[in-house]
């Protein structure tokens, strides 16, 4: 079975993923690069999606887009089941409600790990904004129209229902957290 690292985006998902796929001796898996080639044959492919938001706004493109994203999770995990796999931020929290139990089944038998970086939301949802503009910008601060996307991606029932575990990085290096993840996944016994 496949260890499954959700969360928000900058929160840190790809860079602890790979180094937690090397001490446990598994592939490690980008759920965004890995969808790249595969959201064309779901016939919603990236340049679609971009022409959607130009079109109807960022939030209904990513609502539009979901069939896509699951898509994408059905695809990785039924080609990458052993694998470390980071989900994009959209990977795992869904406004449609079937194509959220839909991933919440597919999912079951993984061990799904939450990663925030914080325990406290409010700070958390700051922490990563921040992080966001800095790393790609001024636009890039993740609210569109009403919809604040990193308060949904941290305060996410979805998530919390996911996941095995929710771990806060609060401060530890990557190394230390791939170490501590690898261990809780020892003690889950998978």
């Amino acid at each position: 079975m496949a260890v499954v690292l959700i969360g928000p985006v900058t929160v840190g998902k790809s860079t602890v993923g790979a180094l937690l796929a090397a001490l446990m001796g598994r592939e490690f898996v980008d759920l965004d690069e890995f969808a790249t080639d595969d959201y064309p044959t779901s016939e919603q492919s990236v340049d679609a999606l971009i022409e959607h938001a130009k079109e109807h706004g960022f939030v209904a493109a990513h609502r539009w887009w979901q069939p896509a994203r699951l898509h994408a999770v059905r695809e990785v995990l039924r080609h990458r089941s052993e694998a470390v796999i980071a989900f994009g931020a959209g990977h795992s929290h869904f406004e449609d409600d079937h194509i959220a139990v839909e991933v919440a089944t597919l999912l079951e038998p993984h061990v799904v790990v939450f990663l925030l970086p914080c325990t406290d939301p409010a700070e958390a949802v700051d922490l990563l904004r921040a992080r966001c503009i800095a790393e790609r910008g001024e636009d890039q601060d993740w609210l569109f129209d009403d919809v604040d996307f990193l308060d949904d991606w941290v305060r996410s029932v979805q998530n919390q229902a996911l996941a095995d575990v929710v771990v806060a990085v609060d401060g530890r290096t990557p190394d230390q957290l791939a170490v501590a993840l690898a261990e809780t996944c020892d003690r889950l016994g998978r």
